[in-house]
This record gives structure tokens, sequence and C-alpha cells, in this order.
């Protein structure tokens, strides 16, 4: 529902919120959602449309919200029904940017209920927040800008799965920023009585005396300033409006109504065409969230859009592009560009409309031509994994959307380098969407996706992405990826086999080690194998060995377990624990892992057993071949736990 009650309450010659310049009655409404006071909504959506202001507003109220920054306010010259109660405390707030609706799901439970480790268990959690004692405030911010790839439709999955258990636990007073369509969707689940949608593009929440504002501190001319608000839609068309008229001092004011005039008029003012234009922004309106457009990638992610050089009208075209990009600059990073507001590049996309994708697949084909110059060593790696190591930030990250959109992409899950050093996340996700289209994955992108929720969830470097890679590439039967990174261990072989609870080292009467592998059940079973070659060993169990608690003590390495990690360490010349060498993360709980005396890792997971060298054994001295051989093992079942 809408509620405009608040609507009638004088202005007074209170003075307008410094940052925001008006909203005044959007803000009596918000801080009447914080005092928390008797009919009040317990749920409050900020919606309108791309550019109305939606992401301002929230951060204006925030501010208030904030002891600290309330200290910046006069508060006495504020109208007091816009200011939140300062008192509480200000509230948590969760920026979806960027984020998938499972990422954000967690963030919330883990910052409320903490100890979840199973998604199956956050329903519960959410549903939980607050039932303890007073109802608990929650901000979800720039829901509308959720998930890392565009078109993904993560905005509409963070609506359902997050925002709506939140907006139903009675323990929670939920305020947040969504487009318009998530907003119908939740007034039309959510009750009525609870829930307040404040439409900014409509009344009584259009604030046209913002808009009067914004424009006569934008622009000198007082008619042009007043005719403007007028006209334009939204704060954003004000702001390219205002930006156009400085990009041509002695040209007219631009009147423009919607995102897509300023544009159409900017071309015009510049005598330019408007597909000029259009080319020239495309690679910053098509790029995903995340790192800025370098620099020195415009000119030629611009030409590849159009066919042609555009490096001379990029370089003659600073003030027709004025209005439509910021400069961004990081210490340590080159200068780059990005999109004012992705209501300019939603509207951009829009007018590429079916050639969106061919526009995409150039893109993709000219990031990848930047890669490959060298291999770290001096020499040429133009085909080899270096050249994903050495590729730059914004195309390990950057290339997985266009190269989706353009059809490239399946071709690229080919290449181990690819799936090692892509940015994680977005290549998480835009495989998952290959997947729910049916596509066919090459088998290297097939073992990655079971380990990709490992590798986001922990946020693992690419050696250790790399290492895990290797081992399950063994486990589904590829050969070993080549990564061109070292590793700390190489796979010997791996076997499938279900239910292993332990796993342990022996040796045959005749000597050569062995993998014992125990699978309990009615009917108890232990697996022998080959330590070296994965082959079955028909070794009847009762003979073999273990070895003794010196020879343990003795081995070059040690191994400390979890339950669902395992860390190998040297072992310094007084037995105590060294530096360690290796780290083992797997997906699912481990069944058990040993170390043979030699070194040979052997382990046991939910696909299977493997034997594992590792390199460090390589610089490590042999054992003593005249050391006391293993001692004899008592009773098979219970001489095999892993040691």
């Amino acid at each position: 529902m809408t509620d405009s009650s608040n609507a009638a309450v004088p202005q007074q010659s209170y003075q307008p919120h410094p940052y925001l310049g008006g909203r005044a009655v959007a803000l009596r409404a918000l801080a009447a959602w914080r005092s928390g006071g008797a009919g009040v909504p317990r749920t409050v959506l900020v919606t309108g449309g791309s550019g109305s202001g939606r992401s301002r507003l929230l951060a204006g109220f925030l501010m208030l919200c904030e002891p600290s920054r309330r200290e910046e306010f006069d508060l006495s010259v504020l109208d007091p029904a816009t200011v939140p109660p300062g008192e509480l405390p200000a509230p948590p707030v969760f920026d979806a940017t960027g984020l998938s609706a499972v990422q954000l799901r967690w963030l919330v439970a883990d910052h409320f209920s903490p100890g979840a480790v199973r998604a199956e268990e956050l329903d519960g959690r959410l549903a939980g927040i607050g039932s303890a004692g007073e109802p608990v405030a929650v901000v979800v911010a720039d829901a509308d800008r959720a998930g890392v790839l565009p078109q993904s439709g993560e905005p509409a999955r963070v609506a359902e799965e997050v925002l709506r258990p939140l907006a139903l636990a009675a323990g929670v007073r939920l305020l947040a920023e969504v487009d318009r369509a998530d907003a119908d969707r939740l007034a039309g689940v959510l009750p009525a009585g609870e829930l307040l949608v404040i439409d900014l593009d409509r009344e009584p929440w259009r604030d046209e005396e913002g808009l009067r504002l914004q424009a006569g501190f934008s622009l000198p001319q007082p008619d042009g300033a007043a005719q403007l608000a007028r006209t334009a839609d939204s704060p954003l068309v004000v702001r390219l409006a205002a930006w156009s008229a400085r990009s041509a001092p002695d040209g007219p004011v631009p009147l423009p109504r919607t995102v897509g005039d300023a544009l159409d008029l900017q071309a015009e003012l510049h005598g330019v065409t408007e597909l000029t234009l259009r080319r020239l922004l495309a690679p910053l309106a098509l790029a995903g969230p995340g790192e800025p457009l370098p620099l020195d990638l415009w000119a030629p992610l611009a030409s590849a859009v159009a066919g042609k050089d555009l490096g001379p009208a990029l370089a003659g075209g600073q003030h027709l592009l004025l209005p439509f990009f910021d400069l961004v600059t990081a210490e340590g990073r080159p200068p780059a560009v990005r999109i004012v507001h992705p209501a300019l590049g939603a509207e951009l996309r829009a007018r590429l409309g079916s050639t969106v994708h061919e526009v995409q697949r150039r893109l993709a084909t000219a990031l990848l031509a930047t890669l490959g110059d060298s291999d770290g060593d001096g020499g040429s790696d133009s085909d080899g994994p270096g050249r994903w190591a050495a590729a730059a930030p914004y195309v390990r990250e950057q290339l997985v959307g266009h190269a989706l959109e353009g059809g490239l992409l399946p071709g690229l899950l080919a290449d181990p380098g690819f799936l090692l050093h892509a940015e994680q996340v977005r290549l998480r996700a835009a495989v998952e969407h290959l997947v729910a289209t049916g596509a066919e994955l090459p088998p290297p992108a097939r073992t990655w996706l079971r380990l990709a929720p490992l590798f986001t969830r922990q946020e693992l470097g690419p050696e250790l992405r790399a290492a895990l890679l290797e081992h399950a590439a063994r486990q589904d039967g590829l050969p070993a990826p080549e990564f061109g990174l070292p590793l700390p261990w190489r796979t010997l072989w791996a076997r499938p086999l279900d239910g292993v609870r332990a796993v342990t080292a022996a040796a045959r009467p005749g000597g050569g080690a062995v993998l014992v592998a125990y699978r309990p059940g009615a009917e108890p079973e232990l697996a022998v194998y080959d330590a070296l070659t994965g082959e079955p060993d028909g070794t009847d169990p009762a003979l073999l060995v273990r070895p003794t608690d010196e020879e343990r003590s003795a081995t070059p390495l040690g191994l400390s377990t979890g339950g669902d990690y395992l860390r190998l360490w040297t072992r310094e010349a007084d037995g105590r624990a060294g530096a360690q060498v290796a780290l083992f993360l797997s997906a699912e709980p481990l069944g058990g892992a040993d170390l043979a005396p030699d070194g040979l890792l052997l382990l046991a997971d939910a696909r299977g057993v493997a034997a594992l060298r590792p390199t460090v054994l390589a610089s490590v001295p042999p054992a003593d071949p005249d050391a006391p051989g293993p001692a004899p093992v008592p009773a098979p079942p219970a001489a095999v736990p892993a040691g």
C-alpha cells in the first residue's frame, strides 16, 4: 500500500536536509518507521524508476540514524518529524550490490544468528531474527543492484529469498530499496497493514521542490533552471542536463525529460550522430559491476564495437562525453572511467536492441586480444596458462559477462587457465546460467563447477584453487590440468569408493605400501589398494602391518586434520611441527587421511580414496633404509582407523 497521511504536514520554516535538498515527506515516513510507533508499518519499501534518487534518499536518511554522522547536522533547523530518535543505535545496513541472493542470506544470517553451516539452516535463522526480544531494524540497500552479471535476474531472487522472509518475520522492522517490479510483487504477498511503499516518482513522494533546488544550484540561468525542473522526470535527468550545459557553455540549456532525451540532445548539441555517441559509451554501458574501465582500454573497446578506429573521436570528444562518465582514481591502479549511473547504461543497452549480443562478442574478443604478451620470464606465452595469470584485473573480472552474452563462454570454459584466473563469483554465476539453459559444459568446467561453491565461500586464492582442481580432475578421470603454477602435491591416483570413514597406511608382509579404507555398516568392510598405483590389492587385511609411533615421528612430514580440511607441515629435528607446506580443503566432510612413512598422503572424501605425493618431498632427504620395519596390526577392523 502507499500511505499519504503525512503529506499534509506543513513545511513551516524548516530548512531542507542538506544532503537531499528536499524529500521531507519521505523522510517523515522513514523517521516514523525508525521510531517504531504504534500503527507504523513494519516494512517500508523505497522504490521508483532508476535515477529517481532512491539510493540518495536512503543514504541521507541513514546519516540521521548514525550517531557520529548526526553531529554533522544542525538538527534544530530541520523538521523534527524528519529526524529519527537520537537514542536509537544505527540499524545494520546490508548492501546488496554485486551479491547473489544466497550470499546476502548468509550475510544477514551471520550477523544476527551466526553459526549456520548449511544453506538449509538459513530460512529458520532469518525467520527467528528478533524473536527473543524487541523487534530489530534491518536495512537492505541497493537490492536492485544485486548480482554480478547484468540481466541475471538476481534482484528478483533477493526480493523473494531475502526480503520476503525478513518482512514476514515478526521480529524484524525492514527498510529496503527495490525496483518497482519487485516492490509490486512484495506488496502482493505481504500484509497490507504492515507495508508502506514509497514510490519516488509518484505523489505524494515525488519531490518537485527538490528538483527545483537541484536545477537552480546546477544551472546559472534562473529561467532555464525552472524550465528544466518542470521538464525533467528525475534527479538524474537534471544532473545530465546540467553537465550537458557545462560541456557547451555558449549553447542553449538542454531540456530533456528522460535519460534518452539527454543522450539525444547532447549528441545534437555537439554535432555528432547518436550512433557515434552510443558506440563510444557502449564499453562503459555494458560493463558489469566492479572494476571501472581503464582509460587505456576505452579506445580499443569502442573501436571494436564500431568496427573501425574511434580513437580520434574519443580523443576529441571530451566535451561530448563529459555528462556521461566519472573519472575514477585509486592508489596503485591506472586511471579509469565508469558510467555515471546504471539508468544510463540500461538506456544505452536498450538502444542496442538485437545487436547487443554481437557487441558483447566484439568486446569479449577485444579483451582476449590483450592477453598473451609475456609469461613473466620474457618469453611468449600467447596460448599457455601464463597469459591468464598476467591478465589485467579488468580482463579477469569483466570478460566473463561479455563472453556469456556474446556466446564465447563455452569455448573459454575448456581452458583451465581461464577457469583458474577468472573472477570466481562472476564465473560461477555465468556457468550456472549456462547450465540452467541446458548447455553442455566441457569436462574441465564440470569439475570446476562442483568446487565453485568452496572457492567462492572461502575466497580461495589461485594457488590453492589450482591444487584442488588438479586433485578434482583426477577424481573425475581427467588428465591433470596444466596451470603454470607450482602445486603443493601431485595426485598419483584416485578411485571412487562410497562410505569410507577411515583410511590408514599399511604395508604388505613382503613390503610395499598400501592404503586401507574402512567402510562401516552391518558388515564392516576393508578395501585395500596399492599406495603407488591405486590397483586393488588382495592381501588379507589380517596380514597387513602399520607404521609404529616411532616410525611416524621419524617421517619428514606431519599431518593435522579437521572435519573438512587437512594440513601438511614439515617436521623439525626435535619432532615438533615446522612450516605448513600444504592445505587441503573439501566441500564435504573428509572420510579420513593418513601419511605413509615415505610422506605419501592417503585420503578419502565423499567421492572415494586417493594418494597424493607432496611436492616438498623432492627436497626432503629419503627415509633411512636401515630403519626397523613396521609392526604388525593386531586385529583388522580395530587396526585400521586413521592414524
